[in-house]
């Protein structure tokens, strides 16, 4: 039998566990699923979507990655990725682009956290569909 997969959790580094505990919870409207110390935690936005922040260099990284990225596709009303953008807007997120249509049928908007990690959020289009007679 093959596997089943379930969720996928991004391990992103900073250079502050308690400082981006701050951000992702007060800004971003995660919380805290687990902490050990300083060194790392989890944050979760539901069920599905969790993070793992880890101090950079942590455990034992000596060439670290500068910066992670994550993708999180909302659900809703059509115009939930606006009201969610509005809404961390608002509460002074890092935004580094606005809400924009992508021809494959998605909105997305990216902020970034303290650390230069960039958190994407999409949304599907309604009614989008793909183009038809593109030979694919």
């Amino acid at each position: 039998m093959a596997p089943t997969f379930r969720k996928i959790t991004p391990s992103l580094p900073v250079s502050s566990v308690p400082r981006a505990i701050e951000y992702y919870t007060e800004i971003l409207g995660f919380r805290v699923a687990g902490r050990d110390g300083d060194d790392h935690c989890w944050v979760r936005l539901s069920e599905e979507v969790n993070c793992y922040l880890r101090r950079r260099t942590f455990p034992d990284i000596p060439d670290d990655v500068a910066f992670g990225k994550v993708h999180i596709r909302i659900a809703g009303d059509e115009d939930e990725l606006e009201k969610l953008f509005e809404v961390l807007q608002t509460k002074g997120a890092k935004v580094v682009t606005e809400v924009t249509h992508k021809a494959w049928g998605l909105k997305h908007f990216a902020v970034t956290d303290l650390d230069g990690n960039i958190i994407n959020f999409d949304q599907v289009i309604a009614g989008w569909k793909p183009p038809t007679g593109s030979g694919q």
